[in-house]
């Protein structure tokens, strides 16, 4: 799947290098909208954790939703995003639930710019992370009281880092709606540091991978100026 990822960024800068000879058009508008990513997550190190407890492996495709605006400034774009989706797997007796979620600052300069296609290599900055939380499956507290006696019933961990994310984003804009295809590289450069939820560090936490490939498809709304040609 990263191969695919990879080979389809190529492909769509070949494409932008080949329609660079036609004349650019001038472009002002913008777009807001929403829609699902779909995230491709290394999960060994939290699948070999959980599996010493008889609990079952997450799945490496992490489902999330999320949304984002743009502004079109010749063919200068600028915007930002923030997406967030979970999984939980169980054993007999515990549950587990792991939520990625992010946002950051995109910005990046149009190689192609048709009337109805706009190719945008973009780079983000932001942050991401990860909160586990663990809880038993001992059944439902009956009262306060019940719960003061066996505090512990639920646990979490979690971590947030800074985040570069290049990737290429395909707008098609068709009058007032658009669509958007967008597909890149989410890294963090340096090491998370885990925290339990009371702030304390965890010093021996799960390890996760350094970045992870995703594409999202985005449902858009607005509008972008008929533009015209440069002489």
């Amino acid at each position: 799947m990263k191969r695919f990822l990879v080979s389809s960024m190529v492909l769509s800068i070949c494409f932008s290098t080949n329609v660079l000879a036609r004349k650019p058009r001038v472009m002002s508008g913008g777009f807001g909208g929403f829609g699902p990513t779909v995230a491709f997550v290394n999960f060994r190190g939290l699948n070999d954790e959980l599996g010493k407890k008889d609990i079952d492996n997450l799945n490496s495709l992490h489902w999330m939703m999320g949304g984002g605006g743009y502004a079109f400034i010749d063919r200068i774009v600028i915007g930002g995003s923030g997406w967030g989706g979970s999984q939980s797997v169980s054993s007999d007796s515990l549950r587990v639930r792991v939520n990625i979620e992010g946002g950051q600052f995109e910005a990046g300069y149009s190689l192609v710019t048709m009337r109805h296609f706009v190719a945008t290599p973009m780079l983000g900055i932001g942050g991401s992370g990860y909160t586990v939380t663990i809880r038993h499956l001992l059944g439902d507290i009956c009262n306060f009281g019940e719960l003061l006696e066996s505090p512990g019933y639920t646990s979490g961990i979690s971590f947030s880092e800074f985040t570069l994310t290049p990737e290429i984003v395909i707008t098609i804009p068709v009058r007032f709606i658009g669509l958007q295809l967008k597909t890149g590289y989410a890294y963090t450069p340096v090491s998370p540091e885990w925290k339990l939820a009371d702030g304390s560090n965890l010093i021996r936490g799960p390890e996760v991978a350094e970045g992870n490939p995703f594409v999202t498809f985005n449902i858009l709304f607005g509008g972008l100026g008929k533009g015209r040609s440069r002489n």
